[in-house]
Order: C-alpha cells, then structure tokens, then sequence
C-alpha cells in the first residue's frame, strides 16, 4: 500500500522540473494472435477468455456489464465506478490527516457545450471548476478515449479532474504565482498516487497502466509549447513522468519542489 504522508506537503509551492522525456509507450496487447481464441474487447490486454469479468458481457467496449461487480456495461457506469472510487480515496487520505474533505458539488456530464460557473464547457474537454467545485465532463470525449484508447483511459481522465479538486481544498489553485503548467503536472502525479492505491486493491487489470501511459501521451502537449502558456498541460514525456511519481513515490512526490 502507498504510504499517507501529511496533506501539507502539497502547499510547499516551487519549481516543476520541465524537461522533456522520451517515453515508449503503449496498449497492454496480448501474447498471441490466436483467432480461435475470442478477442480482447474490453482492450485491457487480457483475451475475452481469461478476463476477470465474464466475456460473454462484454459487449460495448468495456469490463462487463455488473456495475455492481466491478463490471460496468456502458461508459456511464465506468465513469460512475470511476467517481465513487476516487472519492473514496480523497475522502480517506483527508480524514487520515484530519482535514475537512468536500466532493464536488456536480459531477456533470454533458454531450452538448453548456453554460457553467467557468464559463461554456466545450466538446471533447473534462474539467475542474474552482467557481462550483464541480466537475464536469464530455461524456462522449470519455467514450472516444475508451474506444481508442481502452478502458482505463477514460478512468484516469477522472483521477486527473480529481486532482485538481484536491489542488483546490489545500488552496494550491488560489495561488496566483504557479504556471498553468505546474498545476496539471501536480494533477498527473495525485492521478499516479491514486491509481497506484486502485491497483494494491486489486481493481486494476493487466494492461490498465499501459492504457493509463498511452492516454497520456496521447493528451500531452507539442514539444514546442512553452512552458508559461496558459493552456500547458505538459508534454507527452513530462505528464508521463509526473503520473509515474505518484504511482511510484506516493504523496510526497506530487509536492512542488
């Protein structure tokens, strides 16, 4: 299990590290092309026929069809078993250092632009809105990612909007001296803490972490954005590496220094 440092540590404000990597990457594909075997259609790496869920569900893309089980049968319900775990965890890590945790007010999906607090919620986006605490989310951006992606993808999208609900109760967000770019890093590598917890848990299936690296990639910035631009959210490499900190290192590793 990962280790609870204090909180705290994420208020020591400092400078990301923004060098870029050079990362490999990509799906947990499976051992063999054997077409008598049935197909990985939930794209987690692991055939039909030895997945943990039962394959004769799995017929939209994703682990089953028992949201219940751990099984969800539409994006919706993935996103849904997504939220309640993520929420948990917070929830846990803020008690353990006894501090007040607040969920987000809305988690909203949307398939349309819509007006919020923040403004309009644009197509293909998941955002964070400091001015409702809420997240909301384009429920078919989340189903893209799925489908191109596998289903851990759209999972760790959520972890990420999460992140930056932490930022904002440990009052990282009202500092108006950090670069947009240190935020999103900072969000990476809490998504990292909590997908490293999913996974001592047993909730993560083989595949899953190489569907998290190549999601990333995917989402990372052009190597040339600079680093101050306001909508820098890191480079392939850069978000990669942040995500690999926290799973790795835990809490600590996702202060700014």
């Amino acid at each position: 299990m990962i280790r609870r440092p204090a909180l705290l540590l994420f208020a020591l404000l400092a400078l990301v590290s923004f060098s870029a990597l050079s990362v490999a990457c990509g799906g947990g594909g499976s051992d063999d092309d054997d077409d008598s075997e049935p197909k990985d259609r939930d794209r987690d790496g692991i055939r039909d026929s030895r997945d943990d869920c039962d394959r004769d569900k799995e017929d939209e893309g994703i682990w089953g069809s028992d949201p219940e089980d751990g099984c969800p049968a539409t994006i919706a319900d993935l996103v849904e078993l997504a939220r309640a775990d993520v929420d948990e965890f917070w929830a846990g890590q803020f008690a353990f250092e006894k501090m007040t945790y607040d969920p987000p007010i809305k988690f909203k999906a949307y398939e349309t632009e819509i007006e919020t607090d923040c403004g309009k919620a644009l197509l293909n986006n998941a955002f964070y809105c400091g001015a409702d605490h809420s997240i909301y989310y384009d429920l078919n951006f989340l189903r893209d990612e799925l489908d191109s992606n596998g289903d851990f993808g759209p999972v760790l999208i959520i972890a990420h909007e999460w992140g930056h609900l932490v930022q904002s109760l440990l009052g990282i967000l009202d500092d108006d001296t950090l670069l947009t770019i240190q935020t999103e890093l900072q969000a990476d590598c809490l998504a990292g803490v909590w997908a490293a917890d999913a996974d001592a848990r047993g909730l993560m299936e083989k595949g899953d972490f190489e569907e998290g690296i190549t999601a990333l990639f995917r989402v990372g910035d052009p190597r040339d954005t600079p680093f101050f631009d306001p909508q820098a959210h890191g480079t392939p490499g850069q978000r990669i590496d942040a995500f690999n900190d926290g799973w790795e290192a835990g809490l600590d590793a996702c202060a700014l220094d």
